[in-house]
């Protein structure tokens, strides 16, 4: 999947910081400043890539607005129909053809999964759900698989029999994935009563031992 950065120049390392995270979700970026060669012509490129991309991601601002360029792709973007996700540095919102779209603010200028998963997800939802299954299998804590955990969860739903067994065998190599309190008591369980049985038997015996573990006991009866 492709994805064309629109940005005025100043905000070129925003830009920059987006495109490193689409990178992570296994989206390549198209950056005029990075990617176009000297000898080349700019306007000519510029209209090639954004013929080429899926995704429209201006980074909003109020010197987006002030360039003629930048405007000039978000009308191309939004003729094309593109999959359009705005992001705000300052609150700008989008205007002109592309003023139906919400943005996004990016908070401190750094880009989340959550600002970029749903627009993802529009374009292409099983895409969107093997990237979220690899952000869950990079997870290096509790906290981050828990966190990563609910990034699939909107989707889960529109998932293959097969990308629910794929995100079970990520639960299974991963300890802070199975052992994360929210994964093993909420998350996990209901996907293992629906997929168990996909899954290697060694892989479904361990994964229902250590979800046992994690398993609310039983009430205690009342008393008189």
């Amino acid at each position: 999947m492709l994805a064309f950065m629109s940005y005025q120049t100043d905000d070129r390392h925003v830009a920059a910081t987006v495109a490193q995270l689409l990178g992570k979700l296994g989206v390549h970026c198209f950056m005029a400043h990075e990617h176009i060669e000297v000898s080349v012509q700019w306007r000519d490129e510029i209209l090639r890539q954004i013929g080429l991309a899926d995704l429209f991601v201006p980074i909003l601002s109020q010197r987006y607005y002030a360039s003629i360029w930048c405007k000039q792709e978000s009308g191309i973007a939004a003729f094309r129909r593109m999959t359009i996700i705005p992001l705000s540095t300052d609150g700008s919102t989008p205007q002109g053809a592309i003023n139906h779209i919400q943005s996004s603010l990016l908070v401190g200028l750094q880009p989340t999964y959550q600002q970029i998963l749903p627009g993802l997800a529009s374009h292409d939802v099983s895409f969107t759900i093997d990237a979220a299954t690899n952000i869950i299998y990079r997870s290096g804590t509790f906290r981050s698989a828990e966190a990563n955990f609910q990034l699939i969860l909107p989707y889960l739903h529109r998932a293959t029999d097969a990308q629910v067994a794929a995100l079970l065998n990520v639960a299974r190599q991963n300890d802070q994935v199975h052992h994360a309190s929210l994964c093993a008591r909420e998350y996990l369980p209901p996907l293992m009563r629906s997929h168990g049985h996909l899954l290697q038997p060694e892989v479904r015996d361990y994964l229902n031992q250590i979800l046992a573990q994690y398993a609310a006991p039983p009430p205690m009866p009342a008393t008189r």
